[in-house]
């Protein structure tokens, strides 16, 4: 059974077992009360009706009598046996038999049996009789109402529990089926961008949707950098393995010399270790985005490690550009070291690879709040105000017919994913032909 009719079917039975027990305890209360013993009920009605009857200014007070009362009808007669007031039951008169004081008599008429009760009660003024009569089988009519009532209303009562627990179940699990709707399309290969955006509903649902949709933005992350490391190095790796593989091709056929076979091995190592780097760089820039890698961060002096790497920090081609500290002391931050060693290396690098030939380099860091701001400024070539967006792209170039300085153009992009790993921001501030800075907020 689905769980929709599972718990219909239970809210039923409860409720089904909730109403007998009702009626069983009420039946019982009632049963006790009202169908015990009919001469008790006789004897005790026409007692207490004795009891209450009294004289008030020399007439008869009427008030405080029960005349009727659990099926016991009663008559008042005068003390010489006329009727003064009282029940009647149809087909009985009551005047035809002799008041007989206290003594409990059974009688029959139109074949049924009844009881009757009479007391002589001696007033001050003058006495009255009250008799009292009960049928022996009489059953009060209020356990038939109760049962009739019953009969007609629980079928009712179940329907509306079993309906009722149907449309709550079917609202609840309804947002269900979009949601193995967009699995199952994800599942099967197709859009990996489909989300379930669930708005309505019950919590439950929606916060199970925004896991979905959350693995799901996972899912097409990871898909996505596989497919971008997939594309970026099938592109970039086909220069250096066309390079190596002509080297080898001419080595076998023109190489003759031992100074000509170190030449082409030179050649040949020189565009291996070219793609070593290359693909180190785009294996750390998709870990990073797919989160295989567990980097651990640690709070430690992030001053004295900028100080550090910058003074570790050893520029291919220094072109006598002059390295600038402006370190706030005391900044302690959460980082990965390996990563932030790396964010500032390939800044660093990227400043001295652009600048312009004995210019300036400058490392800062300063604390504004609960933000700490990392920024490296050179004032060399600058970046094209159209260009400013393009930078964080992987293997972009501004020219890249003139890759005169080396670059893969992963430094930037590497950059990127580690502040955002970090929880900051990265963003550029550059002018033409004046430098430019690159600003970090942790």
């Amino acid at each position: 059974m689905s769980i929709k009719l599972r718990t219909s079917l239970w809210f039923t039975l409860m409720v089904l077992l909730l109403s007998v027990m009702i009626l069983v305890f009420v039946l019982l209360i009632n049963g006790a009360s009202i169908t015990g013993d009919p001469t008790e009920r006789l004897v005790k009605v026409v007692t207490h009706n004795v009891e209450d009857a009294e004289f008030d200014n020399g007439k008869f007070d009427w008030d405080d009598l029960k005349l009727y009362k659990n099926g016991v009808s009663c008559v008042v007669y005068n003390k010489s046996g006329e009727y003064l007031k009282g029940a009647h039951i149809q087909g009985i008169e009551f005047s035809d038999y002799p008041l007989k004081d206290g003594l409990v008599r059974k009688i029959e008429i139109s074949g049924k049996n009844y009881l009757m009760y009479d007391v002589y009660v001696n007033m001050e003024i003058s006495g009255i009789w009250i008799r009292g009569v009960v049928a022996e089988s009489w059953v009060s009519g209020l356990i038939d109402t109760i049962l009739i009532l019953t009969c007609i209303l629980l079928p009712c009562i179940l329907v509306l529990a079993f309906g009722g627990g149907w449309l709550i179940s079917w609202g609840a699990f309804r947002p269900m089926n979009k949601i193995l709707a967009a699995a199952d399309s994800i599942s099967g290969g197709g859009d990996l961008s489909a989300r379930i955006n669930l708005k309505r509903g019950s919590s439950e649902m929606r916060r199970l949707s925004r896991s979905f949709d959350n693995m799901f933005s996972r899912l097409e992350k990871s898909f996505e950098a596989e497919r971008q490391f997939t594309s970026d190095a099938s592109h970039e790796l086909r220069t250096p393995i066309t390079v190596i593989l002509a080297q080898c091709d001419r080595a076998k056929r023109k190489d003759k010399s031992p100074e000509d076979f170190i030449n082409s091995i030179n050649i040949i190592q020189e565009q291996a270790q070219g793609m070593s780097e290359l693909v180190q760089g785009l294996l750390g820039i998709t870990r990073l985005q797919h989160g295989t890698d567990r980097y651990k961060l640690k709070k430690a002096d992030l001053s004295q490690f900028c100080l550090a790497c910058a003074g570790e920090f050893v520029p291919e081609d220094p072109r006598g550009i002059k390295l600038t500290c402006n370190v706030e002391n005391g900044i302690e931050a959460k980082f990965n070291p390996a990563l932030m060693q790396r964010l500032i290396i390939n800044l660093l690098q990227n400043g001295y690879k652009y600048g312009k030939e004995n210019g300036n380099l400058i490392l800062s860091l300063e604390k504004d709040g609960d933000k700490i701001q990392l920024s490296v400024k050179d004032d060399g070539i600058g970046i094209m105000p159209e260009d400013l967006n393009k930078i964080w792209q992987r293997f972009w170039q501004e020219d890249p017919s003139r890759n005169d300085r080396g670059s893969s153009g992963l430094g930037l992009a590497m950059v990127k994913e580690i502040v955002e790993f970090h929880g900051g921001t990265v963003r550029v501030e550059s002018r033409r032909g004046e430098g430019s800075e690159f600003i970090i907020t942790l």
